[in-house]
């Protein structure tokens, strides 16, 4: 057993830099999706929608699926699950318009810059505490430096993006959704812990986040703040739903092997790392970018280490 988590930790580490490279694919698909139909709540409506009919597929076809969701429904009539289990949506749903609101004027990697900050802070606050039912991991030393390292990281990017006071709202932006992304870590793993399989949270954080973001969209185009221009005829901007859906069902899997901090900082990871590849395409390459990408990463080794120290 011993053997089998010494390779199993670091595994998980891997799996979690990748998925945060697909949130960084999201973001850019997202800000343009926004882009081409012109309102941020009605981009992340769409993104939503499509994650939500995906899963609705899945669950017809997968049995376990069905299953979980029937758990977690009598969990919740039982009282066994706390009535927040279902907040999870909406969440992720305020990083998903953020992402439609914020990527347009930031570009992804100062978006992302400013959303890893709250997301750190956010997910250390969860793990010291114990919020949302997560196991209590205190702060160690290490795991201090390491969160230090990260947001130094997340500095340098932003300075490399050529941040200014005039983008600050919308970094601010950024930041509120990546506390809160944080607590959907943790709000995902208490509903798997009732569901015992990944797929009916994920199902549940798209169904009430679908119906926050209609809402707003509504809200938004009755108030006569956007002008929606229609469904967007390119296909691969509907693939931010699809994005989504891995992103919850990898997450949702995994947050109890890493712990909310370790996982969000993983994900910090691959999120300057799929920035740096997109400010590439882009043409804007900056060696401030490439030095936060690689610190991140020392700060991810140095937080890994001090959690292995605290077992």
């Amino acid at each position: 057993m011993t053997s089998e988590r010494a390779w199993l930790k670091p595994l998980l580490l891997v799996i979690a830099v990748l998925v945060g490279v697909g949130s960084a694919t999201q973001s850019r698909i997202n800000g343009t999706l926004a882009e081409t139909v012109g309102s941020g709540p009605h981009a992340a409506a769409i993104a939503f929608g499509t994650g939500l009919a995906l899963l609705l597929l899945v669950t017809a076809c997968v049995k376990s699926a069905r299953t979980g969701l029937r758990r977690t429904i009598a969990a919740a009539r039982g009282g066994e699950m706390p009535w927040w289990g279902f907040l999870g949506g909406a969440c992720g749903a305020s990083f998903v318009l953020a992402q439609g609101l914020s990527v347009p004027f930031l570009g992804v990697a100062v978006f992302m810059t400013s959303m890893v900050v709250g997301q750190l802070l956010g997910s250390l606050a969860v793990d010291h505490f114990g919020w949302l039912g997560a196991p209590v991991q205190r702060i160690s030393w290490m795991r201090g430096i390491g969160t230090l390292l990260a947001l130094l990281a997340v500095g340098l990017v932003g300075l490399g993006g050529g941040v200014t006071l005039g983008s600050t709202g919308f970094m601010a932006i950024g930041a509120v959704a990546g506390f809160l992304v944080a607590l959907q870590l943790g709000i995902t793993g208490t509903v798997r812990q009732h569901a015992r399989e990944s797929v009916s949270p994920a199902l549940i954080n798209f169904a009430v986040g679908f119906a926050v973001l209609l809402g707003a969209a509504l809200l938004a185009s009755l108030l006569g703040l956007v002008e929606f221009s229609g469904l967007p005829r390119e296909w691969w901007l509907y693939l931010g739903g699809v994005i989504g859906v891995i992103y919850i069902f990898v997450t949702a899997s995994v947050v109890r092997g890493l712990g909310v901090f370790m996982l969000s900082l993983s994900l910090v990871g691959g999120q300057l790392v799929g920035s740096l590849f997109f400010d590439l395409l882009s043409g804007h390459f900056s060696w401030l970018l490439l030095c936060g990408v690689v610190l991140a990463f020392v700060g991810i080794l140095v937080s890994h280490l001090g959690a292995r120290r605290g077992r």
